[in-house]
């Protein structure tokens, strides 16, 4: 019999209720996993041993190991890179082996005290945004909700340890959240459980290259949840250029999604927009840029352009802070909210769009 993930509360308490095991010892091991971090079923000392054991035949706790774990020089980032094993995809191969699959999380401690979690949805990316690390990688598979609850766990037990509290929640991480929307739901619903991770929704926030199938759906499963969108330019023309998505879903058919999003929620939207030189930071953009969010709930996020690993010095740049500033400046005059976000991480490549399972 396969094992299952003891994140898999149905399952779990179907196989209570199989074997006559009464319902409260459920809340017993919810307590256990959730709330003091237990992760070994023989110290589980609040269920009789004869339970424990028959968790252990039936069940895991995690499908995910910790293959590196870096932390930034000044202890503000911590990357964690995850393995997680499959079979091999090519049969042929003379011998059975083991493939390894590779994804990334990455601790943010902010000045003020918050720690926020940046979580990956699948193996790779589909999207092939032009600016973006993880593209390269190809899309191997989605994520199980249960790795995504794993990496959660593992660092709501790592920030415990040293003291701190896991507060927020970003699906910024590798992949793109609306093209694994179940298994992203179901790790929401287990993370923002009162009696399991306990992580406002508020304080969760899903980053989205404008899938608007998704954000549909979105709208009406998480009012209380945070939508971040991956807009980067104000128009199809230069959009398209450095992100495909457009030619799917056009800027036209996105702004009228999160228009339902925002008459249905009340929430403002954060708009991400990397500032690329000489490619989206052309200061008549800014113009195009307020036009488009004026008069709408919107915060927009500036993200200074992170390099990557074979990055050419001919291809992106950043652009510098005073374009940046000059952008804000004009957002500003006509009163659309914005920020430029510090980046504090790059040193580990852990930066936004970096991620690109590197070790070193």
């Amino acid at each position: 019999m396969q094992k299952i993930s003891i994140h898999d509360e149905d399952k779990l308490k179907e196989f209570l209720s199989q074997n006559k095991i009464p319902p409260f010892r459920y809340s017993q091991i919810e307590n256990a996993i959730y709330k003091n971090f237990i992760t070994d079923f023989n110290k589980i000392e609040t269920i009789p041993k004869d339970l424990r054991e028959k968790l252990k035949e039936n069940f895991f706790y995690d499908s995910l190991e910790i293959d590196m774990q870096k932390t930034s020089e000044n202890g503000q980032t911590t990357k964690i890179l995850f393995k997680t094993k499959s079979p091999h995809p090519n049969p042929l191969l003379w011998e059975e082996r083991e493939q390894y699959e590779y994804i990334e999380a990455v601790i943010m401690r902010h000045l003020t005290g918050r720690i926020t979690l940046c979580v990956s949805c699948q193996v790779g990316c589909p999207m092939w945004c032009s600016f973006c690390a993880t593209w390269k990688l190809g899309l191997k598979r989605n994520l199980e909700f249960y790795e995504i609850v794993e990496q959660i766990m593992y660092a709501a037990k790592l920030v415990n340890e040293q003291g701190g509290v896991l507060r927020n929640i970003v699906y910024m991480g590798m992949g793109e959240p609306m093209l694994n929307y179940d298994n992203v739901k179901k790790s929401i619903d287990i993370a923002t459980a009162q009696k399991k991770i306990n992580i406002a929704n508020r304080r969760v926030t899903i980053s989205t290259c404008w899938i608007v199938p998704g954000i549909k759906k979105f709208t009406l499963d998480f009012p209380q949840t945070s939508l971040a969108i991956s807009l980067h330019a104000p128009n199809d023309e230069i959009r398209s250029k450095i992100m495909p998505v457009d030619h799917t879903y056009p800027l036209k058919d996105l702004m009228k999604a999160l228009d339902d999003y925002v008459q249905k929620t009340n929430k403002r939207i954060f708009y991400e927009y990397i500032m690329i030189n000489w490619v989206n930071d052309n200061i008549i953009l800014a113009d195009e840029l307020w036009k488009l969010l004026k008069g709408r709930l919107a915060h927009v996020n500036f993200i200074p352009y992170n390099p990557w690993e074979w990055t050419s010095s001919d291809w992106f740049k950043p652009t510098p802070r005073f374009i940046i500033e000059k952008f804000q400046n004009i957002l500003e005059k006509y009163w659309v909210v914005s920020t430029i976000r510090a980046t504090m991480w790059d040193d580990i490549d852990a930066a936004c769009w970096q991620l690109a399972n590197k070790k070193d």
